[in-house]
């Protein structure tokens, strides 16, 4: 018997078993009854099995016929998994998406991407974490990721990078704040102002001081802390106002901070990496389009004059 079996000749099979007739079959195919009806013969032959009795122009199945269908329903169950499968990665509706994040986008905007990323996408399987930028290189370096959002400038190969957001740092202070008046801030007015500063060897520390050193301005450090999320939680709790980006600025609005524009001008740009060792999964580059349209949307409330 030759090795490769006709599928046709299958499907004629298995629509008599199921309709009872090769009339209903013709139909379920939508081939004529004469087609059907020779598809079951050459299958037969290719098999060298009888799989029905002709009595009176009418097809009954022998027992070998209807073991052939039980074993066919178990793999057309299969392939209708398959097909299934395909479908849901066609459409996005299923699959595995690694997320990383440096802070400060990882603790503001991210968050929010991620909740429409999943209202789109709810079977999606997200692992998000959540990087230090002294955890970056070895972290990039294994590559086990689909998608990485992070504070540039990093060390990447420019052809897997891009960024989403050049923008610039913004005040934040409790609201009430007797600066909480003015339209914008300049470093003179923070002079002797309770001020909370990022820890040293950081790179927002490192542009916040140099800032008020070139403006001259001597600042009151009351405290100081990693991340620009656990400053605004500080400012939050009248401790002292800081500098931060805008993307976690404007995530504290509603728990009564105050943002404003802030002077001399401190650079922050915000930007995706993707794998360089494989292609980019379709998954990613829908992320990547959400998180586009999140930091555009943010951006809109802290526009620096």
């Amino acid at each position: 018997m030759p090795r490769a079996i006709n599928f046709r000749q299958l499907d004629a099979f298995r629509a008599v078993m199921l309709n009872g007739s090769v009339t209903q079959a013709a139909a379920m195919l939508n081939i004529s009854q004469p087609a059907v009806s020779r598809l079951i013969h050459d299958l037969e032959e290719h098999i060298d099995i009888r799989l029905f009795e002709r009595t009176k122009g009418r097809l009954h199945p022998t027992p070998d016929a209807d073991q052939l269908f039980q074993e066919l329903e178990r793999t057309y169950g299969g392939l209708n998994r398959i097909v299934d499968f395909i479908e849901d990665l066609r459409q996005l509706k299923s699959g595995q998406f690694r997320l990383a994040a440096t802070t400060p986008t990882g603790q503001s905007i991210v968050p929010i991407a991620l909740k429409e990323f999943q209202k789109q996408h709810p079977d999606v399987k997200v692992s998000y974490k959540i990087m230090f930028r002294r955890e970056v290189s070895d972290w990039v370096d294994a590559q086990q990721f689909d998608l990485a959002v992070a504070t540039f400038p990093i060390d990447y190969p420019s052809a897997a990078s891009e960024v989403f957001a050049r923008t610039q740092g913004v005040c934040v202070m409790l609201k009430g704040h007797a600066l909480a008046k003015k339209k914008s801030i300049n470093a003179k007015d923070l002079a002797g102002v309770p001020f909370v500063n990022f820890i040293s060897e950081t790179m927002a520390r490192y542009r916040t001081d140099l800032a008020f050193e070139q403006a001259g301005i001597h600042r009151n450090l009351v405290m100081e802390t990693q991340t620009s999320y656990a400053i605004c939680q500080l400012v939050a709790q009248g401790i002292g106002v800081s500098v931060v980006d805008p993307f976690t600025a404007s995530s504290f609005e509603n728990q009564g901070l105050v943002v404003r524009p802030f002077r001399p001008v401190i650079d922050y740009a915000f930007g995706l990496l993707f794998p360089v060792r494989r292609p980019v999964s379709r998954l990613a580059e829908r992320f990547a389009a959400i998180v586009r349209s999140c930091a555009k949307d943010a951006l809109k409330q802290h526009v620096n004059p």
